[in-house]
């Protein structure tokens, strides 16, 4: 569709049309990132010419509103990496609490897709909250259907191969289609929200879930991203990389020091 040397000139118009019709940027994606989530909705729209496309995403407030929801991607699965997860478990939370007199951990998973992660970490954290520790799950993601999927917390067995036998029965309901509902008392936990996480004034999280999020945006992005996460954790606090991401070449290392280098898990510096 587009020639290399001018992505970002062809880019602008799409840029410009969404912007209008929703009042929201999709400037700091990467550009060829953007360029495969036009091709994908032109395909899903029967359209093979670009500039038919632009005059269709001019005309049509609902075809802006499906192509940013198309940025958001929705593969994954519950305990996804569990080594991670196992990390997490046993040394990252009981460091969180110890020598706390009244304990409580606020996680933050951004990018939360179709609510895996969140309700993984919801799960985690009750798990290790036997003694009354108290917690609270904060889940961002800018496709609206995702969100509205995650509430419902209803998924199919191939999204649960993570999920150990014990925790299946403990954690899910079986439904008479085969699927399986997340047990209320875990939803209850999470509290959702449609939002960019450049723009949510959240603070004080113990942990910050980012996994598999960077991989669409910039370097010179990450560095925004890596200072909001900065501001928005607590003295100490951590922050979770997805397998494939990393701080090199950006600013991060400013701000986050590498604990765990095979989990990607990174801790606060205290300025």
């Amino acid at each position: 569709m587009m020639m290399d040397s001018t992505i970002i000139q062809k880019l602008d118009p799409v840029i410009d049309e969404v912007y209008k019709k929703t009042g929201i940027s999709i400037q700091n994606f990467k550009p060829t990132f953007l360029e495969r989530r036009i091709m994908y909705r032109m395909r899903s729209i029967g359209i093979s010419d670009y500039e038919e496309y632009l005059r269709t995403l001019s005309s049509d407030f609902d075809e802006a509103k499906s192509l940013y929801a198309a940025f958001s991607i929705n593969v994954t699965r519950f305990f996804r990496d569990p080594l991670v997860w196992e990390k997490l478990e046993n040394e990252i939370l009981p460091n969180l609490v110890k020598n706390n007199e009244n304990p409580s951990i606020r996680a933050w998973s951004c990018g939360s897709a179709s609510g895996e992660e969140p309700h993984s970490i919801s799960i985690l954290l009750d798990e290790f909250s036997k003694s009354k520790i108290k917690y609270h799950v904060y889940a961002t993601d800018i496709n609206n259907e995702g969100i509205i999927h995650s509430k419902k917390g209803i998924y199919e067995k191939t999204n649960l191969e993570n999920v150990s036998s014990s925790r299946m029965l403990k954690y899910f309901l079986k439904d008479e289609n085969q699927k399986f509902n997340v047990k209320q008392e875990i939803k209850n936990k999470i509290e959702f929200e449609k939002i960019d996480m450049l723009k949510t004034n959240r603070k004080l999280f113990d942990i910050i879930f980012c996994r598999n999020v960077l991989i669409y945006y910039p370097k010179e992005v990450h560095q925004k991203i890596y200072e909001k996460f900065f501001e928005a954790l607590k003295p100490n606090g951590i922050l979770i990389l997805g397998q494939d991401e990393s701080m090199r070449g950006t600013n991060g290392s400013n701000f986050f020091e590498l604990l765990f280098p095979k989990e990607r898990i990174y801790q606060k510096i205290s300025k």
